[in-house]
């Protein structure tokens, strides 16, 4: 079971961030630390062109900058495509640094475990975020991620995927009442929030024998593949057949918002995540609710923890996982619930 120990964010994320969104990138120093040392962190982000991860650098920065610590974010975007290679390349720039900690947000789990193999070798501590390093355990309710305890990850932090699944599968049979057909939506498929999720989602519908799941697609988090799933179910199974589409991923919105358009007007629809196109679609109604997972806090938080490990506070940071808090946003709560980044 992963540990639900998270620390409070100092200083309000929702506020501080709305002022902060111009961060991303490049190098951000803030006042001395009160320990009178100036620690500096590289960040190894696998694509800030997604504005999910672009937001969770601005919340490392932004922290980094209140402790009085350097941070130097780079991307594992080249060429406008994900590049293992340079992904990798930017820990060893890291360690011929001689950074003090290394943030690491990695497109593959796994291929990049010998990279941090060498910041072991160089005493350089790392803190995952948002993505895990190592493959994933087991299935199901013994489905876990291996955070690299052969390197020097001291701690995950990012959302737990398979709690994701199940409340967001609770949410589906409470939209829908407990029976219908349903599509499911996959993200990137082998990402181990995409096997997660769905694996806490597939233990809660098993449950309910008049939820019938009729097919599954894949949207790989791209809106425009979204819409395109939609009109392939709503091709095969017409407008409402479906008591519910649910994917992963905030591009829901985008789908959903397209069936709206198109004369359905009773499937519902749940994405995953909040953007403010899902805060919108779910104030407009196309979108029933989602689960809130705050790119903002796992930024705070990586760099929290990576503060207490350079302290040697090591009984103040949750292991293996520190888990972020996900809350439900129905119609009924959406209002007093801030969405900090688009999708």
């Amino acid at each position: 079971m992963h540990k639900k120990n998270y620390r409070l964010l100092s200083g309000g994320v929702a506020a501080s961030l709305l002022a902060t969104l111009t961060l991303v990138g490049g190098m951000s120093t803030g006042p001395a630390s009160a320990t009178g040392k100036t620690f500096t962190i590289g960040s190894d982000v696998n694509d800030l062109t997604n504005p999910f991860l672009a937001a969770v650098a601005v919340g490392e920065k932004q922290e980094a900058a209140k402790l009085g610590m350097k941070i130097k974010v780079l991307s594992g975007n080249t060429s406008g495509s994900i590049s293992l290679s340079q992904e990798i390349a930017n820990i060893q720039t890291f360690v011929s640094e001689k950074v003090n900690l290394i943030l690491v947000t990695p497109s593959n789990s796994v291929a990049i475990e010998p990279a941090l193999a060498k910041a072991a070798a160089a005493h350089i501590p790392v803190i995952a975020v948002n993505e895990p390093v190592g493959v994933i355990k087991g299935s199901g309710t013994t489905a876990t991620a291996n955070t690299g305890t052969a390197t020097s990850v001291k701690t995950f932090v990012g959302d737990d995927d398979y709690t994701y699944g199940v409340l967001e599968a609770q949410l589906t049979v409470k939209a829908i009442g407990g029976k219908g057909d349903i599509a499911l939506l996959h993200g990137v498929l082998g990402t181990s929030a995409d096997t997660l999720r769905f694996a806490g989602m597939n233990s809660v519908f098993k449950k309910y024998p008049n939820i019938h799941i009729v097919t599954t697609m894949v949207d790989a988090w791209v809106n425009a593949t979204d819409i395109t799933d939609v009109q392939d179910l709503m091709a095969k199974y017409g407008a409402a057949k479906l008591a519910a589409v649910v994917a992963i991923g905030p591009q829901m919105y985008a789908g959903a918002e397209y069936a709206r358009a198109h004369g359905d007007m009773t499937t519902k629809f749940i994405a995953g995540d909040y953007s403010r196109e899902v805060a919108t679609a779910i104030k407009s109604g196309a979108v029933y609710g989602t689960v809130d997972q705050s790119p903002a806090e796992e930024g705070v938080l990586g760099v929290q923890y990576g503060m207490d490990v350079l302290l040697g506070k090591m009984t103040l940071v949750p292991h293996p996982t520190a888990d972020i808090p996900l809350p439900i946003v129905t119609k009924a709560n959406v209002n007093s619930i801030p969405a900090l980044w688009n999708s």
